[in-house]
Parts: C-alpha cells; sequence; structure tokens
C-alpha cells in the first residue's frame, strides 16, 4: 500500500502536541512523566457536549485531543472522515473499578462507567462530538494494536480511495491491575492517512513481511526506547521519529511472531 499522512496528532510522556514531541525527537530531548492523576487537566474536553464531557473518560479524553490535532493539522471535516480507534486495553479506570466492584459482595456498576467500559467508547463520543456519519472501527490487539491499526487503517484508506483518521491510544492501569498489566505511560498517537499521491507530502509505503527479514526498530536514545516498549502505541514512536527528522527510515512492525508490516517511510522532498 502505498500512502501518505497529511496531519499527526501526540499527546502523553509530558508532551502536549506533536510540536513538541517532534522539536524532542528531533533534538534529542528525553519524554518526560505525566501522572494519571494529572493527565485531565493536560486534555481538551470543551469541543464535547457538556453531557459527555461530564461523562467521558480519560482514555477518551487523551484520543481526542491527539484526533483535533491531526484533523486540523490535515484540513479535514472531520465528519467526512471514517476511522479506526486502536487501544490495547480501552478504559482502565472504568475497567479497574468495574472489575473491583464485581468483586465485592453486592456488585453494583455505575451505568456511566459501564457505559464506558466498551471498547468503541471513544469512537463513540468523537462521532457525537464532530457529527460524524462514517464508519467506526474499534481495535484492541494487545502490544500489536498499533501495528494491526495502522493495517486496518492503511486498507479503509486504499480500497475506499480516501483520507481514514486513525488513533493509536493507552493509558495505564492503577493499582493492583498495573502490575498484572503494566503501561508506563498515557500515550495517544493520531494520523490523517489517505492514498498518496505523487509529489504530494510525506510517503508510506506498507508491506507484508516475514519478522525474521528485519530487526528490531530499537530507539537510539534510552528513555524513548523506554515508551516505545513500555508502552503498545509506543511502537509507532520509529516512525514519529522519522517524521519529526524529516529523514527517510526503513523498518517492521510485528503483527505476530511470524509476519509483520514493513514500513518504508520517505518525506517530502
Amino acid at each position: 500500500m502505498k500512502l501518505s499522512i497529511s496531519g499527526i496528532g501526540f499527546v502523553g510522556a509530558a508532551l502536549a502536541d506533536w510540536d513538541e514531541a517532534a522539536d524532542a525527537l528531533r533534538n534529542g530531548r528525553e519524554p518526560g512523566h505525566m501522572p494519571l492523576d494529572e493527565l485531565g487537566r493536560a486534555l481538551k474536553a470543551d469541543r464535547l457536549p457538556r453531557t459527555e464531557r461530564r461523562r467521558a473518560g480519560k482514555s477518551t479524553r487523551l484520543a481526542m485531543t491527539a484526533c483535533w490535532e491531526a484533523v486540523e493539522a490535515a484540513g479535514i471535516d472531520p465528519a467526512t472522515l471514517p476511522m479506526v480507534f486502536a487501544s490495547s486495553t480501552g478504559d482502565t479506570e472504568v475497567l479497574t473499578h468495574s472489575c473491583a466492584s464485581l468483586a465485592e459482595t453486592e456488585r453494583m456498576i455505575s451505568p456511566i462507567r459501564f457505559h464506558n467500559s466498551v471498547h468503541n467508547a471513544a469512537s463513540g463520543y468523537w462521532s457525537i462530538s464532530v457529527g460524524a456519519q462514517e464508519p467506526a472501527t474499534a481495535i484492541a490487539a494487545h502490544n500489536e494494536t498499533a501495528a494491526v491499526g495502522l493495517l486496518e487503517a492503511g486498507m479503509q484508506a486504499t480500497l475506499g480511495n480516501r483520507p481514514v483518521l486513525l488513533v493509536v491510544y493507552d493509558l495505564p492501569f492503577p493499582e493492583p491491575m498495573h502490575q498484572a498489566e503494566p503501561i508506563s505511560e498515557p500515550l495517544a498517537i493520531a494520523l490523517v492517512i489517505q492514498p498518496a499521491r505523487e509529489g504530494e507530502g510525506d510517503q508510506l509505503n506498507i508491506e507484508l513481511a516475514a519478522v525474521t527479514d528485519r530487526g528490531d526498530p530499537a530507539m537510539a536514545d534510552p528513555a524513548w526506547e523506554r515508551l516505545r516498549r513500555e508502552v503498545p502505541t509506543g511502537r509507532l514512536l520509529p516512525l514519529l521519529e522519522a517524521m519529526g527528522r524529516g529523514e527517510p527510515r526503513e523498518f517492521l512492525l510485528a503483527l505476530d511472531g511470524t509476519i509483520g508490516l514493513d514500513l518504508s517511510y520517505q518525506p517530502k522532498s
């Protein structure tokens, strides 16, 4: 698949947007730490209708903050974009609370928390916010979530010959579930992907390849490499590093133990 990327959104690791992240990747500045209790203040929720604003959890707000940046950079009406929302775990705070409630005698779960526990909650809030009537896909594939989401968005863009919004996002679990599934940082990356046109924008070529054909796409900086390894969304960081630096790059994103996505990125000349 020959694609181009017309908009990028980024939030997480104490970096508020793509401009900050690109500058950090370009200049060797390490990502920071953003505790869960501070995350809400860093996320945009004012564009949600009042009722949804009260109900939306941190996971939804995280995804939507990245989405807004990406669609504004692309200059495309978000209501016209098919959507792929990919998260390894969904709303971890709601899931943790629900599991704790089920462990109690009365097993009482708030209807609003239950409403936010479904994996397509974030895409639903986004659709309401922008008035979208286009298809929305919700994906979870553990550590391969970023690769599966990118493949799905690329196929939709190619087959539909139209732009597609992809957002990959993860939120750390509170304790005690963090011990079972440790995700070190909140992180969301949004991309507006469309079929490549000669001479227009950055080019991204995606092909299926055997995992043994290419090594692990490790980041040179240890702090960025930890983020890549410790957050499923972070698997996209080598691509963002290349985009931030304006450098060509080829690497492989694993889909399972045998097959992966062979990515070739070429910046606009």
